[in-house]
């Protein structure tokens, strides 16, 4: 009998149907080939700290406690594509200024930060829930990175918020998860610049994947935790009931299973591995998950030398259910870690 976490997966990856009622417009598998195979300096460029970032105070509590600043800066994604580099600078400016909410004591920094990387299509509660309880449990500033194609990053076309992140249109794409790690990679170069002796990076789903890329490249982050995600994006896309638009649409593109495993098996995701130790590692993820199927996770667990993981009862989507679980691991796993 399928669990509760399977079947709440399935019916939600039935009722997004009623969401991606837009098919894809344009096929650029014929402009994959800048990415394809490319080396991980090329998909992942070096960050810089970013000179033009600006703080804009959002709320202030009662005096001592957290305040809230937006910071905005320019991305410094370069699409590797010269036909998306005119829709970047065009249809999709908006994307151009990457963004993320800073929670952190009045007056002074703390010693470590938390960046939060959200998942696809990811609703703001969730967010406001988990996000003050990390400020208290690690006693460190937490920011939350806004992801390309959502929230004030969502371009007017977009039906919702994060349509266009994942869709059959690959180089948009792929693009979006270039330009993912690379405004957090800039965030943690800024958060070094401020002198933050300790940075962590967490992410659930599409963050987690995010948090994982972190751990492979420098500036390295001083510990990840993610969140019902790995780097599979192949299994992803042919398992995720939520992706049913996405593989349909390829399909009317010619583009079949076989070769949907070939172009992103190209892009040389699964075969990252971490140069951040395992200890610094926490993996947390759910063992009935439809999307993020156990055995997928299981197979690139021991490919990044098994580190701590802790298994969650239930699915993608009743993770929630373990908040109070979720925390308390984390900030066990943080209290264990020994200075870097």
């Amino acid at each position: 009998m399928p669990s509760l976490g399977r079947s709440v997966d399935r019916v939600v990856g039935g009722l997004s149907r009623l969401l991606h009622v837009r098919s894809a417009q344009l096929n650029t598998v014929d402009d994959l080939g800048p990415y394809l195979n490319a080396s991980a300096a090329t998909l992942f460029p070096d960050p810089v700290v970013p000179r033009d970032l600006q703080r804009k105070l959002a709320r202030r509590g009662r005096k001592g406690d957290r305040v809230v600043e937006v910071l905005k800066w320019h991305s410094p994604h370069v699409p590797l594509c010269p036909h998306y580099r005119a829709r970047h600078a065009g249809e999709y400016a908006r994307n151009q200024t990457a963004s993320a909410r800073y929670i952190h004591a009045e007056g002074q920094n703390r010693r470590g930060a938390l960046i939060y990387v959200h998942g696809w299509l990811e609703p703001a509660p969730w967010q406001a829930l988990f996000l003050p309880r990390l400020y208290d449990a690690f006693a460190a500033d937490v920011l939350h990175l806004q992801l390309p194609f959502h929230g004030a990053r969502n371009p007017r076309s977009a039906l919702f918020h994060g349509e266009f992140f994942w869709t059959a249109d690959l180089v948009r794409s792929i693009e979006a998860v270039r330009q993912s790690c690379l405004d957090a990679r800039t965030l943690v170069a800024w958060l070094r610049a401020q002198g933050y002796s300790e940075l962590g990076v967490t992410g659930i789903s599409m963050g987690a994947s995010i948090a994982m890329v972190l751990a492979c490249f420098d500036p390295l982050p001083d510990y990840i935790v993610p969140i019902i995600g790995h780097l599979q994006l192949a299994e992803a896309i042919e398992e995720a009931p939520i992706f049913w638009r996405m593989r349909s649409d390829l399909e009317r593109f010619g583009i079949d299973r076989g070769r949907r495993r070939q172009i992103f098996g190209s892009l040389g995701l699964e075969s990252l591995r971490p140069r951040l130790p395992n200890r610094r590692q926490l993996w947390i993820m759910a063992r009935d998950d439809v999307y993020i199927p156990a055995r997928v996770v299981e197979r690139q667990w021991r490919a990044w030398g098994e580190p701590p993981i802790e298994w969650l009862p239930g699915g993608h989507m009743t993770f929630v259910l373990s908040l109070s679980r979720i925390v308390d691991r984390m900030r066990e796993f943080h209290a264990g870690l020994s200075p870097s």
